[in-house]
């Protein structure tokens, strides 16, 4: 059986992005698992299969239908799992990591699927990674995050023969709701609202001489916060009475404006769109960017501006429904084709942390989808692991090396913000 349905603002974003440069493969988005234990593989290919079975959103493909584009949810479809062993070669962790990278340069193709993939692979016998890449259009972070708890729940009960979870997977509620927002008064008023709050934007930050990229084509470099800076940059949003990720946004804004004298930044900002609780646990890709609008004028000290950061992350968060690229279109395009704000500042605070019938895993992302300049990404590891910090830069923009040091840079800002929220003015 085949269910037919209308795409959410965010699958129609990425249809069209991918139509436009058909051979674009930044929307393949994976991560992968660390599991420090003893993995039974035929137990685990069941669990996400099972899993899989049971998501409509991870079996879909993309093509014309007969009410226009639509996503084709196909009972049959079965995702390619490859159980690997590399535990006997010179270096199975390299080893792993060319099987992967090869993955990652396989395209997919939107109208026949499958748009997931997944593979398990043994670096020893208690040290297994779990690998998973799908399509930008079928999963979003948050959706990613699901995928691998719930995979990890059956598991577990696979093997301890515990009761397995009732997991919620309507898609169909997920589009519902998003057509009905774009029908009601609330899509006309947060429209209205980000119009004006970027009118006269006419500039914008980068740590490069920004030029028009060919591609949205990315690569990585990490950085990491350990557990006691992390303590740090917690205790001083305690002191200033913000959310520690306004630290973090005022950070970057600083590291912006000493890279480009730009006073007026529009950073982008992914949210996860769902503000409706029960669409929390529907896997799903409604994911979305919006702007931050943070002005550094020549008085503005590090706590006013962090103070900025968190009010408007509170504004944005109120209208983050609107779509990104229906907004691109309605604004003044600014030279070179730029877009009317970014990089982005990507804030995760997913549970990092898994649990496969006593194995704990970690997870690590490779990417996070295509990037026109820069990402900046930090994931929010715990108490224990601290924070890592990646940014994901434009292959025509950036080399690894100078990558490395914005990187380095920006984590060294964040370990002094004390002494940032301690001084004066910021952008003199």
């Amino acid at each position: 059986m085949t269910e037919q349905l209308a795409l959410t603002s965010a699958q129609t974003g990425v249809w069209v992005a991918q139509q436009l440069n058909s051979a674009d493969g930044s929307f393949a988005f994976a991560e992968y698992c660390e599991i420090a234990g003893a993995i039974d593989p035929g137990l685990f290919e069941r669990a996400i299969h099972e899993v899989v079975a049971a998501t409509p959103a991870l079996r879909a493909r993309f093509d014309i239908g007969d009410e226009g584009l639509c996503q084709f949810i196909d009972d049959a479809v079965e995702i390619p799992v490859h159980v690997l062993d590399v535990s006997d070669a010179p270096d199975p962790r390299a080893s792993a990591e060319d099987w992967i990278a090869g993955g990652l340069a396989k395209g997919y193709d939107l109208a026949k699927g499958p748009l997931v993939a997944c593979a398990l692979i043994k670096l020893a016998p208690e040290l297994w990674l779990w690998y998973r890449c799908a399509h930008h259009i079928v999963v979003d972070g948050f959706t990613h995050a699901l995928f691998a708890s719930r995979v990890a729940a059956v598991y577990t009960a696979l093997v301890t023969g515990a009761r397995r979870s009732h997991f919620p997977a309507d898609l169909r509620r997920v589009v519902e709701a998003d057509t009905a927002y774009q029908q009601s008064d609330a899509f006309v008023d947060d429209g209205a609202f980000w119009r004006a709050r970027l009118a006269g934007q006419t500039d914008f930050a980068s740590l490069t001489a920004w030029r028009p990229p060919p591609s949205a084509e990315s690569f990585r470099e990490n950085g990491r916060l350990g557990p006691e800076d992390v303590v740090v940059l917690r205790s001083v949003a305690g002191t200033l009475d913000v959310p520690w990720p306004a630290l973090v946004i005022a950070a970057a804004a600083v590291r912006l404006h000493r890279a480009s004298r730009v006073r007026q930044l529009a950073l982008g900002l992914p949210v996860s769109n769902r503000r409706d609780p029960a669409l929390r646990e529907i896997p799903s890709m409604v994911t979305n960017t919006v702007p931050l609008r943070l002005s550094l004028t020549p008085d503005v000290d590090f706590v006013a501006l962090a103070r900025q950061a968190a009010q408007g992350v509170t504004e944005a968060l109120r209208h983050q429904r609107y779509p990104m690229e229906r907004l691109a279109r309605e604004l003044p395009a600014l030279r070179d084709g730029r877009r009317q704000f970014g990089p982005d500042v990507n804030i995760m605070s997913f549970d990092y942390r898994g649990d496969y019938a006593g194995a704990p895993a970690t997870v690590h992302t490779l990417n996070s989808g295509p990037v026109q300049d820069l990402a900046i990404n930090v994931y929010n590891r715990g108490p224990a692991e601290g924070m890592h910090i990646a940014f994901d830069g434009n292959v025509a923009l950036y080399t690894r090396e100078e990558l490395a040091t914005h990187v380095g840079d920006f984590v060294s800002l964040l370990r002094s913000v004390r002494e940032l929220a301690e001084s004066g003015p910021i952008a003199p």
